[in-house]
């Protein structure tokens, strides 16, 4: 993994001069303790941010509804430290990083369900990527070795028939850490779904995107939307697809196993119109 991610990083999701890339981590009641789960993404994200041109980490801890106001200030400023401590454990540079603990400001969900406290008690780490030039442009790990792609038959992806309601996971589709930033090794996968939308000129898809280990919808979304943009880029017309994230409400594995959990870090497509 760590030797992937030293490698070129061929598509960018946002063509905007600065690409913004957000992690959220999550805490138990009263707590600001980095549980293992979420320890290993920030182990990802650390390396994406050492392998980019960041220009700025913001990180914001905030608490949900229950205590006081000056409480749950002090408790908000203890995640966003420990979050920030655990960056520059892991060799992020301590001056490129804002800290700010805000409190039950801004909560994302119900303060009136436990479902909606859980998801309100975080931290977000935001960093600002200064994309590289030419980073938009799609390109191979390694320009000199062809990417395999696979000679599918008429109608079908792989050997899976194409039939409308039929959702078909894109096998090998890998994500940085924490972000909908595309690995090298997406590459053949992504290459083969666009030779089938070329091969079937009327086929039409959605792309569904999912997470592990904890709610995320935006990152779910953002990781739909990156399948889409490289169809897009690459000549597939917008009108023949959608994209939907599902955050980690589809699960296909077991998020207590690494395998589970790569399982269900992925993106898949259901035919909507062939």
């Amino acid at each position: 993994m760590k030797q992937t991610l030293l490698l070129i990083l061929f598509f960018v999701c946002s063509f905007s001069s600065k690409a913004q890339h957000q992690l959220l981590i999550h805490f138990n009641s009263n707590e600001s303790g980095i549980s293992e789960k979420d320890s290993k993404l920030l182990d990802s994200f650390a390396v994406f941010i050492k392998s980019n041109a960041v220009q700025q980490i913001s990180v914001y801890g905030y608490t949900d509804n229950t205590g006081s106001e000056e409480k749950n200030k002090t408790l908000s400023e203890k995640r966003a430290a420990s979050v920030t401590q655990y960056l520059i454990m892991k060799g992020i540079i301590s001056s490129a990083i804002q800290s700010e603990g805000l409190g039950a400001s801004s909560p994302i969900a119900d303060n009136t369900t436990e479902q909606g406290k859980a998801l309100n008690r975080r931290t977000s780490i935001t960093a600002q990527v200064l994309p590289k030039k030419n980073a938009e442009i799609p390109v191979a790990a390694d320009p000199s070795t062809p990417e395999p792609v696979t000679d599918n038959k008429p109608g079908t992806f792989g050997n899976a028939e194409l039939e409308v309601g039929t959702t078909l996971i894109l096998k090998n589709i890998n994500f940085v850490g924490g972000t909908a930033d595309l690995l090298p090794e997406s590459k053949p996968a992504l290459e083969n779904l666009l030779k089938t939308m070329k091969e079937n000129p009327t086929l039409e898809i959605e792309i569904g995107g999912h997470v592990c280990c904890a709610n995320d919808m935006p990152l779910s979304i953002e990781r739909a939307k990156a399948v889409f943009d490289y169809l897009a880029y690459k000549g597939i017309a917008e009108k023949r697809m959608t994209y939907k994230g599902y955050s980690r409400n589809k699960p296909i594995g077991d998020d207590a196993t690494e395998e589970g959990r790569k399982q269900n870090r992925r993106v898949d497509i259901t035919i909507v119109k062939k």
